[in-house]
């Protein structure tokens, strides 16, 4: 499977990059910014080149960063054309589950539902949960977090 990360600005590259220094090196993850001096159809462009470098039969997993946003709307309008699966609201916990689950044989379908489902759980309000720790009187040192 063929992961392909879209975003404004750098965004994508530093999913990249903070993937290969926790996993390591991974391949057939590719990334592409949209940068202000780029418009619409240069980002198709580049999306649509990495989409030609997979296999006949391999799948791609797109990854943008925000609903509606040109990345997202550049994607969707390659996938009239191309068969290809795309999740949007992409950070960095959902990215490692995502390569973790690929890297275990599940498929882009499964992949998809599984992270739908792990969502709700990569934003925590940190000050409320060391509250919450607080009134469950479970130890804790604030300076080990």
């Amino acid at each position: 499977m063929r992961i392909v990360l879209v975003s404004h600005g750098s965004f994508s590259k530093g999913l990249y990059e903070t993937m290969e220094m926790v996993l390591g090196p991974q391949e057939k993850l590719a990334y592409i910014g949209l940068y202000p001096h780029q418009g619409i159809d240069e980002l198709k462009a580049n999306i649509e080149a990495e989409f030609k470098k997979a296999d006949p039969d391999e799948e791609i997993l797109v990854l943008t960063d925000l609903f509606y946003g040109s990345p997202f709307n550049a994607v969707v309008q390659l996938m009239s054309k191309w068969d290809v699966y795309h999740l949007t609201g992409i950070n960095v916990p959902l990215l490692m589950e995502i390569l973790l689950m690929r890297g275990n044989g599940k498929s882009a379908s499964e992949i998809c539902d599984e992270t739908l489902k792990l969502a709700t759980n990569t934003v925590s309000d940190v000050r409320k949960y060391l509250e919450d720790l607080k009134k469950a009187d479970v130890p804790s040192d604030e300076d080990d977090f």
